[in-house]
């Protein structure tokens, strides 16, 4: 059962684990304004960091459970999605987010072998959809906005 317990992938999951533990538990000792809740400066980042914890324990306890298949080429869509990331940071002031999201959405589903289209649109819209109603419209901190999409 935990015959990888060194390989690549669980040291890998390992790290980013500890590394959004510690991110996370530093999130708890700072001091700011009493504003309260959504708008503490540390609110939205303690709140990704503990899904990110989440997310990598479960990682960590798929990859101990599970071997791992060396015969693929696992570095191509790692790569692929990296470049569509740097792309995306660079883009999002530009085009603001629904509409990067929207295309990274499409390419990351893609790059990781969805290919029916109808999930792959509903899944690109709905979520930055989704996101762009709870930030710019529910909690009132607007995201970045593209001069094409001026209505969300």
């Amino acid at each position: 059962m935990f015959e990888n317990a060194l390989s690549e992938r669980v040291l890998v999951a390992v790290t980013l684990l500890l590394i959004a533990a510690a991110l996370m538990l530093s999130t708890f000792g700072l001091h700011f304004a009493e504003l309260g809740g959504a708008f503490s400066p540390t609110f939205f980042p303690r709140i990704i960091l503990i899904a990110l914890v989440g997310l990598t324990l479960i990682n960590v306890a798929m990859d101990l459970r599970h071997s791992v298949n060396k015969s693929a080429d696992q570095l191509t869509p790692v790569v692929l999605i990296a470049l569509a990331l740097i792309a995306y940071v660079n883009l999002l002031s530009v085009f603001g987010y629904f509409l990067c999201s929207f295309v990274l959405s499409i390419l990351m589903l893609i790059i990781l072998g969805l290919r029916k289209p109808l999930p792959i649109l509903m899944l690109s819209i709905l979520v930055p959809g989704a996101l762009v109603l709870l930030f710019n419209h529910l909690l009132k901190m607007p995201l970045p906005t593209s001069p094409f999409v001026w209505w969300l």
